[in-house]
């Protein structure tokens, strides 16, 4: 059962501190990364994702971390876990080096979420923190914490290849970068979550035709290199990638077509990393290593919950 009323305690508190930017892929391409990596799924883990969402699918599953920000039933959410979407990085280091953010980012929240969904123990620290707040009676192996878990981690696997959601903190991930984008005052991070997206008209439905195809061209040994690391490498993929979106990015600038020409199928590419990188995580998180049985009733379709992966293989080493 979710606390509400701590949930309103904490809003009252913590809403001036909180960015008041979505920082992420929006829906369109949170959708279309999930809709691929629905398709790379191995039967086990698309059963059990499925019963997990209570017959919803990855795409839907893959939104609500947004989409609960507006639910006026629980008005502290967002405070809550506004900070999980993103990591905040400085200039000239690395996210090992950056200064944390005291709410838990993106990288930490992705931690616990796992933890839960393997039934392991909880990481210490602010996230986990959270959501014993969060919740009335918390427990990491209930259906309910679990599902909650596995909405979080799929919008988390997504925002994560979104550059500058590994953007930086006196910036805001571009959301203080005002630009000009086909005559409309924008800024950088909404030009990357939903405005290249939206150039050409293309719908989301093309959109998964068009990434099944690169895929569909692109050699087995180049996807397995893409699928694989952990949220720390793709952090430093997002490093080299923020030098060259920076190098565009003088504040009020107008960007032209020219710029979409030069990043869009960058775009394209992260989604697609995207949808790789959740497909190897739901299949290794769901993979079938057996367990004894769980503290709470599975859902329909489920025989077991997994339980930590073979040494390195979640992190793909």
């Amino acid at each position: 059962m979710i606390n509400k009323i701590a949930i309103a305690s904490c809003w009252a508190l913590c809403v001036l501190a909180t960015s008041p930017e979505a920082r992420a892929w929006g829906s369109k391409g949170h959708r279309i990364t999930a809709q691929v990596a629905a398709e790379r799924l191995t039967p086990a883990a698309s059963a059990a994702v499925t019963a997990l969402l209570d017959g919803g699918d990855l795409a839907s599953g893959s939104t609500w971390a947004d989409e609960m920000r507006g639910n006026r039933d629980y008005p502290g959410f967002w405070s809550i876990t506004a900070t999980w979407h993103y990591v905040n990085l400085a200039h000239g280091t690395d996210y090992a080096n950056s200064p944390k953010e005291p709410r838990g980012d993106a990288v930490v929240a992705l931690e616990t979420f796992t933890a839960i969904l393997l039934d392991e123990p909880l990481p210490p620290g602010p996230v986990s923190t959270a959501l014993a707040t969060y919740f009335t009676d918390f427990d990491p192996h209930s259906i309910e914490v679990k599902r909650f878990a596995l909405k979080f981690a799929l919008h988390i696997l997504g925002d994560l290849q979104q550059p500058l959601h590994a953007g930086y903190a006196d910036d805001r991930g571009g959301n203080a970068i005002a630009v000009v984008w086909q005559d409309e005052n924008t800024n950088l991070h909404t030009l990357w979550d939903t405005r290249l997206l939206d150039f050409g008209g293309i719908t989301e439905a093309a959109y998964v035709r068009r990434l099944h195809n690169r895929l569909d061209h692109t050699p087995n040994s180049d996807v397995r290199g893409m699928e694989r690391g952990d949220p720390r490498d793709w952090l430093n993929e997002s490093l080299r990638l923020l030098e060259r979106i920076h190098a565009h990015d003088d504040d009020g600038a107008r960007l032209e077509t020219s710029y979409a020409a030069e990043f869009v199928p960058t775009v394209e590419t992260q989604m697609i990393k995207g949808a790789l990188r959740t497909a190897y995580y739901l299949n290794n998180v769901f993979g079938g290593w057996p367990v004894a049985a769980p503290a709470a009733p599975l859902p329909a379709g489920i025989s077991h919950w997994p339980n930590s992966p073979r040494s390195g293989e979640l992190a793909g080493r």
